[in-house]
């Protein structure tokens, strides 16, 4: 199978079970697109299971939910769940994998509401896992609102990034992560753990 044709029925929540994460951005690399290109190209579930594979472990261990919701709605679009999907399966493949599913908002409105907002886009993915038979203790959601923006709030382009959820995982192997919530505060296997700081 192409690659670009699995990753267009990853996207669409069509998976082939004997071939679940195949995509390999180096091959669309060979194929002609540039590496940036190939890299965004590649799916959810590919990143993810590098990681824990242990082939891209220095690259971090939080990994963006391509969901769309509609403004202001904590449900995401029906036809966006390919990502949540591959989680679902790779939560199936790695019984101990344990996750942070992390809820994020732009700056636009109340922080209150904001924060809210995101705690119910994550307890969402959470209960989605949950009502097929993923384990309660192994998914956490936290709703960090506007609180670790990654792109600048002032542009319409910056505001789409930073609405977003991220999976972080907290344990995969029975040596739990010292990680901490939010994208550039997080620390490694021997690194502090704590609250990011404000």
């Amino acid at each position: 199978m192409p690659p670009l044709t699995l990753a267009i029925l990853l996207a669409t929540g069509c998976t082939d079970p004997t071939k679940k994460y195949a995509l390999d951005p180096r091959e669309l690399v060979s194929n002609g697109l540039s590496e940036k290109t190939a890299r965004e190209a590649a799916p959810f579930g590919d990143d993810m299971v590098r990681y824990l594979m242990g082939q891209t472990r220095e690259l971090g261990d939080s990994f963006v939910l391509a969901v769309d919701f509609l403004p202001g709605g904590f449900a995401p679009k029906m036809d966006t769940l390919g990502d949540v999907e591959a989680l679902l399966v790779i939560m199936r493949d790695f019984p101990a994998l344990k996750i942070v599913v992390e809820g994020h908002t732009d700056n636009a409105g109340d922080p209150d509401k904001n924060r809210k907002l995101s705690q119910w886009r994550a307890d969402w993915v959470r209960q989605f896992l949950l009502e097929r038979g993923i384990d309660s203790g192994r998914v956490e959601a936290a709703g960090l609102g506007d609180s670790d923006p990654i792109a600048d709030n002032a542009t319409q382009r910056g505001r789409e990034k930073n609405r977003r959820l991220v999976v972080r995982v907290i344990d995969f192997d029975g040596k739990p992560l010292n990680v901490r919530l939010g994208s550039p505060k997080k620390a490694g296997r021997d690194g502090a753990s704590g609250p990011p700081a404000n």
